[in-house]
């Protein structure tokens, strides 16, 4: 019930922090919009990740693409999706043995050229590396993006056969917007739905809804920009308006999130979408606080895992910090069992995103884990932003 209660107030927080509409994007307060991303994925051990998305419209078909990123240069792994109204896609993605980080579908949703790959598993690294990515990756975490790329108002609720789906995107691939069904001024604004479970030993243990955005899909797209053969590239896609206008909903100054027993199986999950650069780096100040509020202690200190530049320094586009790292960095960590920690001022030191010395845009997720025979995601909250 406790949990229930925290997840509520968590996604409370963030959407009264970030529910400001840059231009004519915002954050939808449903969960349901034109774009969406899942927060995280991991696939490390026991833990395996299942992705889920929804057609929310009852009578038109959705055609999206699915973009897996991992964590470390956010080097993608992407697909076509078709959806007849109302229906949903599957897939899973777990680590197969050292190195192999495996997804798995066998949805009708799938396309017909990349069916058998994905029913009988596509090692995502290996995929990566073969298309020229950089070879410094790691899917075995990351986060995921799902994109609208076509609308087709059926007039009515009964499931559309899939090559005709297929043959539509075909069409439009080709540059051929004909079709007298084509929503010609984008996606429906509540068209897409998501969620990220984390499973092991086959048994979901926690889930996640993923952050929707509305209006990002005004026009509709044709030719090479939403090939299967392309790169997904937000710019292309969406638009590179719409690109930054999500970015600057996705600033903050501050997260927030409670933590107890001095924050062991505890980790803060940071991601950073849309800005990829080499060699980039943010930087963090840490603020810890105890929930007794000590008159003797100070009630607050701010501090760094390198004191002598106060800073903490991030490189990568999903970060991963255990809670107890930040607070045995503290002078006396013993008074801290319980309270909370706010992470201020996560700066661009390089020039991503929206620019050098600019507040990073990022989404965190508090994630808490239990260990026995298997390690597994108990809980996982988003953290509250300002």
């Amino acid at each position: 019930m406790k949990n229930n209660i925290f997840k509520k107030l968590a996604f409370s927080s963030m959407l009264c922090g970030s529910l400001l509409v840059a231009g004519n994007v915002k954050i939808a307060t449903d969960g349901t919009g034109d774009f969406l991303t899942a927060p995280f994925y991991e696939a490390k051990n026991d833990v395996c990740s299942e992705l889920k998305v929804f057609n929310t419209n009852e009578s038109s078909s959705i055609l999206a693409k699915v973009s897996i990123r991992e964590q470390i240069s956010s080097q993608e792994v992407d697909f076509p999706i078709f959806l007849s109204p109302g229906d949903v896609w599957a897939g899973t993605i777990c680590e197969e043995g050292e190195g192999r980080v495996v997804l798995r579908s066998i949805d009708d949703s799938n396309h017909p050229s990349i069916a058998e790959v994905l029913a009988s598993g596509k090692d995502l690294n290996a995929h990566s590396r073969n298309a020229k990515h950089l070879e410094n990756i790691d899917f075995s975490r990351g986060y995921v993006e799902i994109y609208p790329i076509a609308q087709f108002d059926e007039g009515s609720t009964n499931k559309v056969q899939k090559p005709v789906l297929h043959k539509r995107w075909e069409q439009l691939t080709n540059g051929n917007s004909s079709d007298s069904k084509l929503r010609k001024s984008g996606v429906d604004e509540d068209s897409l739905s998501g969620v990220i479970s984390f499973v092991t030993e086959q048994r979901e243990t926690a889930s996640i809804a993923m952050v929707a955005f509305e209006n990002t899909h005004s026009k509709q797209r044709t030719g090479t920009s939403i090939a299967y053969s392309e790169d997904t590239s937000p710019e292309l896609l969406l638009g590179q308006s719409e690109k930054v206008q999500i970015l600057k909903l996705l600033q903050n100054s501050t997260t927030s999130f409670v933590y107890d027993n001095f924050g062991q199986d505890q980790y803060v999950y940071l991601t950073f979408p849309f800005g990829y650069t080499a060699d980039q780096q943010r930087e963090v100040k840490v603020i810890v606080r105890d929930m007794s509020e000590n008159k003797d202690t100070p009630k607050e200190l701010i501090f760094s895992p390198r004191p002598a530049s106060n800073k903490y320094v991030i490189n990568n586009e999903l970060v991963v910090i255990p809670v107890s790292e930040l607070i045995a960095t503290t002078q006396n960590s013993s008074n801290y069992e319980k309270g909370m920690i706010q992470l201020k001022g996560i700066k661009n030191v390089s020039n991503h995103q929206l620019g050098a010395g600019e507040t990073a845009s990022f989404i965190p997720s508090v994630v808490s884990t239990m260990t026995g025979s298997s390690t597994f995601i108990n809980t996982v909250v988003k953290a509250a932003v300002k």
